[in-house]
C-alpha cells in the first residue's frame, strides 16, 4: 500500500472542495487568482499532501488551453498571507463526518507574489465540439506537499477557459 493509498484510507484526515459551477482559470501568471487556490496558512501546524485534482471544461476555449498547477511559496522574507476572496466550502472526504480541516480553498484569492509553474495537468483543445468534453483527473499521489504559508492554485497558461475544478488533499502534523 503506497504511502497515499494508506492517507486516503484513514480519511478523517483526508479533505476536498470543488467549485459548484464553472469558474474563469485566472490565465497566466498572476497574484490575482480566480479559479480554484487552496491555501495552508501560516502557524497551521500541518502539511497538506495533495492527492488527486479534477478539472472539466465548461466552456470550449478559443485556442488550446494548457492546464497547469502552480504554487505560491512562503519564503522567511515573506510573511504576507494569502487572501480569500471568494471561499469554497472544504469537506472532510468521508461525507457526513465534520470538516476541521486547516486547508482554505477559494474561487478567488489574492497571491503574496506571482505563483510558478510546478506541473502540467493537461490541455484542452479549442474546437466547436462541444459535445464531450472530458474531465483532466491528474493523481498527485502526494507528490506535492504544501507547506504552512503556502498556496497552489489551477491556472489556465494561455487561453481562457471556464471549468469545475476540485482538489483533494491529506493533512498531517508537520514535523
Amino acid at each position: 500500500m503506497s504511502k497515499a493509498e494508506y492517507i486516503a484510507n484513514s480519511s478523517d484526515f483526508v479533505y476536498n472542495a470543488s467549485t459548484q459551477a464553472g469558474v474563469a482559470l485566472s490565465t497566466g501568471l498572476s497574484t490575482t487568482q480566480t479559479g480554484f487556490t487552496l491555501t495552508n496558512p501560516f502557524n497551521s501546524g500541518y502539511n497538506l499532501i495533495l492527492l488527486q485534482i479534477f478539472v472539466t471544461p465548461t466552456t470550449i476555449p478559443a485556442a488550446t488551453a494548457s492546464i497547469v498547477l502552480t504554487a505560491n511559496i512562503a519564503t522567511a522574507a515573506s510573511s504576507t498571507a494569502v487572501v480569500q476572496t471568494t471561499a469554497l466550502t472544504v469537506r472532510n472526504a468521508k461525507l457526513g463526518a465534520g470538516s476541521n480541516a486547516v486547508g482554505l480553498a477559494a474561487s478567488a484569492a489574492t497571491l503574496p507574489a506571482a505563483p510558478v509553474v510546478v506541473a502540467p495537468l493537461g490541455g484542452i483543445a479549442g474546437t466547436t465540439d462541444v459535445a464531450s468534453p472530458s474531465t483532466l483527473l491528474t493523481n498527485l499521489d502526494g507528490g506535492f506537499v504544501v507547506s504552512p504559508g503556502s498556496a497552489v492554485s489551477v491556472n489556465s497558461l494561455t487561453t481562457a477557459i471556464t471549468c469545475i475544478v476540485a482538489m483533494n488533499w491529506a493533512e498531517v502534523a508537520a514535523f
